[in-house]
């Protein structure tokens, strides 16, 4: 067990503990009776290795300053009365979900259910209580509780801040470039937006690929290029590609595809390409990324292309998961729009623009739910 001081000022402090009995216990023992108790709840994830469980005490600087064994036998039954009573109340919302256990906190735990990251749905918790203006500002010290506002009022409010966090383009530049990790779909998801993009709007499309660290890469795009009936250029340098994209016509969509670069790839070979696409401000790069992918994982990828400096994130492989909490994250991380959606192998049919529906259907999925368990 072990006590850390959190706001000296205000003589509040949080006691944490494997169990919230042992954390209290250990308030009585260094505070006395004359204590209050202002919250108990499970340790946030950043001080979990002080303790499971958090209780946090205030009050007067003359009762924080009196030793425990000071107290006169009235003040310890009057406390043990109380560490009773929380007991039951304890041992009742042990039998509840665990966002059942944090009132105002109801969001901030339906979005951490769904897969959002703890800062960024606290952040989102905080901001969804000063949309509905019942505290605008969290007072130091005090319980969080939820709001007495109609479960209607929370969903929305919570839909709207989810919505503002984050913006959708779905769109291609005249020139745009898929770059990515090996498997992300970057050549299915090109071939998809060739066709619902490019031909299906009677547009003139050109496939190029500068992807020669995969045998057989080329020979595949080249062959959907066949099918399609359009033009296909395959390129091994970017002097090579720079002419081809120069010389195309100014009417036709070039759609380029690359090689899927591996961390050790990228470091070896990748500067080259990152340095012209970066450059050609005519160039619409976007990053594509697996949807299943772990949250950690995209974070990671994502910063490992950040030299390719895309503008839109990309993502594919929806079908494999039931969460697009990781999508959401990183919209938020990279400050990046989401561009489209590939969910399944189907060509044409399984792609879609980004739409913010889909993302915040999933995370508010919980809350309803929630809500009853609290009301």
């Amino acid at each position: 067990m072990s006590a850390l001081d959190t706001t000296k000022q205000l003589h509040v402090k949080s006691f944490f503990a494997a169990s919230i009995p042992e954390a209290m216990e250990l308030a009585r023992r260094e505070l006395g009776p004359d204590a209050l108790l202002l919250n108990a709840r499970q340790a946030p994830p950043e001080a979990r290795h002080l303790g499971e469980c958090e209780v946090v005490f205030g009050g007067a600087p003359e009762s924080i300053a009196a030793p425990a064994a000071t107290a006169s036998d009235d003040g310890v039954g009057s406390l043990r009365q109380q560490v009773d009573e929380i007991r039951v109340l304890l041992s009742r919302m042990a039998a509840a979900p665990a966002y059942a256990r944090s009132r105002l906190e109801i969001v901030e735990q339906a979005l951490m259910d769904a897969g959002v990251e703890p800062i960024l749905a606290r952040d989102i918790d905080d901001c969804v209580r000063q949309r509905a203006g019942k505290r605008g500002v969290l007072e130091i010290g005090k319980p969080r509780s939820i709001p007495d506002y109609d479960p209607k009022t929370l969903i929305a409010e919570t839909q709207a801040e989810i919505e503002s966090r984050f913006e959708v383009q779905p769109e291609l530049g005249r020139v745009t470039a898929f770059v990515g990790p090996p498997g992300s779909g970057k050549t299915s998801a090109l071939v998809k937006l060739a066709i619902r993009q490019g031909l299906a709007l009677g547009r003139p499309v050109r496939l190029i690929s500068i992807d020669t660290q995969r045998i057989g890469a080329a020979e595949q795009l080249k062959t959907y290029a066949t099918i399609l009936g359009v033009p296909f250029q395959a390129v091994e340098s970017t002097a090579a590609l720079e002419i081809a994209i120069d010389a195309a016509p100014s009417n036709a969509m070039l759609l380029i595809d690359t090689p899927g670069y591996s961390a050790t790839l990228l470091q070896d070979l990748g500067g080259d390409l990152a340095g012209f696409l970066s450059r050609r401000q005519d160039i619409d790069t976007q990053l594509v990324l697996t949807a299943s992918m772990r949250a950690e994982d995209l974070t990671v990828t994502a910063e490992r292309f950040a030299v390719f400096r895309p503008s839109k994130l990309l993502f594919t492989r929806l079908d494999e998961t039931s969460s697009f909490a990781a999508m959401f994250c990183q919209a938020v991380r990279q400050q990046k729009p989401l561009s489209f959606y590939c969910h399944g192998q189907s060509i044409p049919e399984d792609l879609e623009p980004a739409s913010k529906k889909r993302i915040v259907e999933s995370l508010v999925r919980q809350l309803p739910e929630a809500l009853v368990a609290v009301a």
